[in-house]
């Protein structure tokens, strides 16, 4: 058109050309700014579905945070944002669909939820797991602005910075006074109530009902004096002045109270005893993604890892155990299983800190292609000065033994024993009690360790060696038993348990004596009755021997117990 305007001769108006141009341009002019208007009215569609969505990356904003505090916690929990954003992106691939975006958006943020949190409590210690569960509801609901760092500061502090010398109760310790005292001051939630501002005059009106709440052996659980109906009424806050209460009154029970919590906040599911199969541990892996195991004491994954090889062929797997001058053959075992597929397991890596600052570069060789069967398992103690680089690449898995019965038998049976356990000696009928009485032996000696020097007056480290080796022995002696024809003799069993195959780590006589009074009530020809119970006096709940055909039968009896 311009062309056209410098060397237009006579008359504009006489150009016909000219002014088919001039119409063509108009027709484009209207033509880019209806395209125009189309793309803004499209780019605010866009933009009010993005922000339907903003509660995802809020959620997922939250967790990430909650995960990289986890560091300063123990530096082996270090986790990288590419391994974060794996899981943010599997949560928004593989949670339900639904049609209203609402719904969908619900979705998203729970299974987001549960697969950082199954994918985080795989590698931290037991004695980290409520913690970080706990972290998480708090900051889900500071983020929704339900409630406010101060209510966290007093839920972890308490009474610390109270010193009130007026204490009304002489049955009530000065700390738990203090705390009372801290808790009828404080102002909860963004409304800033003060809840609990009359609780030291309803603790005078009710001070028998007070004390047999102080006093009872499971509070979370009881009828709170005067303020249950308030509590339950306040469905924003409740579960937290709930738990805070507890805490206050009765620390020892603030880990039950906290679980509770949890359970509200985010869901059952979180609280339920998990067990992770070596299985999904391996689907997880990859031929440049290591299993990074982190060993407690006692703890050796190896023979788990043999056992599975079996089922890919790769058994005997490559095993070195680390050391001095054990880094040239170490990597020329994962060098031939670059090109062979073979599996490489190498033990006590912490013993080899510096060809472990290497691994990353030598899982990502330029020079050869990395066979797609390969797996490389690594063990290693906690240390301070592990790689960053290959813990944030690698897979991690705590191994040590879970925390309570309910979780301890639920372990056992979701690794050791499965349908073909169950079905491997006949009578069935007698060898499914036997192994239950053994695995519940098994937890109940695990837990006594918890408690220090009154459990047992040494550290053992019983570990399920242990209890594979005794389950082992009894079914050789059942088999034998049955070929020949003869009575099963329950001394020789309770001998081999107590004093071989754990007693062999035994050494005060007077934790020998406790463990063979385990084996005595345990091990007898009584677990057969149908009816045998392991706690000698009725409870609220009894321990008894379950006897169902299906393995599936045992996990949900097991998960039927109280925490």
């Amino acid at each position: 058109m311009l062309e056209r305007l410098a060397n237009a001769e006579g008359s504009l108006l006489d150009d016909v050309e000219l002014i088919d141009v001039l119409g063509n341009i108009k027709t484009k002019s209207a033509e880019v700014k209806q395209s125009l208007e189309e793309a803004s009215q499209k780019q605010e569609e866009i933009g009010e579905k993005r922000e339907q969505f903003r509660p995802v990356a809020s959620r997922g904003s939250v967790l990430y945070f909650c995960i990289v505090e986890m560091a300063a916690v123990n530096w082996m929990y270090n986790v990288s944002l590419l391994q974060f954003l794996d899981l943010f992106y599997d949560g928004i691939d593989n949670s339900p669909k639904a049609q209203l975006v609402k719904d969908r958006v619900v979705n998203i943020i729970y299974a987001m939820t549960y697969k950082v949190y199954r994918y985080i409590n795989r590698g931290i210690f037991e004695r980290d797991k409520t913690m970080f569960k706990l972290m998480m509801s708090l900051r889900i609901l500071i983020n929704e602005k339900i409630l406010t760092m101060s209510d966290v500061g007093l839920f972890l502090k308490a009474g610390a910075a109270v010193d009130d010398r007026n204490k009304k109760f002489n049955w009530m310790e000065k700390k738990t006074w203090d705390n009372i005292v801290a808790l009828s001051k404080h102002k909860f939630g963004v409304e800033q109530n003060m809840f609990y501002k009359g609780i030291v005059d309803c603790m005078t009106r009710s001070a028998n009902e007070w004390r047999a709440f102080y006093e009872s052996d499971d509070p979370e659980t009881q009828h709170v004096p005067d303020y249950e109906d308030k509590i339950n009424a306040d469905s924003t806050i409740g579960h937290f002045l709930h738990m805070t209460l507890v805490r206050s009154i009765r620390e020892d029970r603030a880990v039950i109270a906290a679980n509770k919590f949890v359970s509200r906040v985010l869901s059952d599911e979180f609280v339920a005893p998990v067990s992770d199969q070596i299985a999904e541990i391996w689907e997880s892996s990859g031929s440049q993604r290591p299993v990074l195991y982190l060993l407690s004491t006692g703890a050796d994954p190896t023979a788990s890892i043999d056992d599975f090889s079996r089922k890919f062929k790769k058994f005997p797997t490559k095993k070195t155990s680390m050391g001095e001058e054990m880094e040239a053959p170490a990597l020329a075992q994962i060098r031939d299983g670059f090109k062979t597929g073979e599996w490489v397991v190498l033990n006590n890596c912490h013993l080899s800190i510096e060809f472990m600052a290497e691994m990353e570069t030598i899982l990502n060789p330029k020079d050869c292609e990395v066979h797609d069967e390969f797996r490389l398992w690594i063990t290693c103690a906690p240390q301070n000065d592990f790689p960053l680089g290959l813990l944030q690449m690698a897979i991690k898995v705590t191994l040590e033994p879970p925390k309570g019965m309910k979780a301890g038998l639920y372990r056992t049976y979701s690794t050791m024993v499965n349908q073909d356990f169950l079905e491997k000696v006949e009578p069935y009928e007698k060898w499914r009690p036997l192994t239950y009485a053994v695995c519940f032996l098994h937890s109940c000696v695990q837990e006594r360790r918890a408690f220090g020097p009154i459990g047992f007056s040494m550290p053992y480290e019983f570990n399920s060696s242990d209890l594979d080796a005794s389950l082992l022995y009894m079914e050789k002696h059942m088999t034998q038993c049955a070929i020949v024809n003869r009575r099963y003799e329950w001394d020789a069993m309770q001998l081999m348990t107590c004093a071989i195959q754990y007693g062999g780590k035994i050494t005060q006589e007077l934790d020998r004596d406790l463990f063979f009074t385990y084996g005595y009530l345990f091990i007898r020809e009584e677990i057969f009755s149908g009816n045998f119970q392991f706690n000698q006096s009725n409870l609220e709940y009894n321990y008894l021997i379950p006897d169902f055909p299906d393995h599936g039968s045992f996990l949900q009896h097991i998960g039927n117990m109280p925490e």
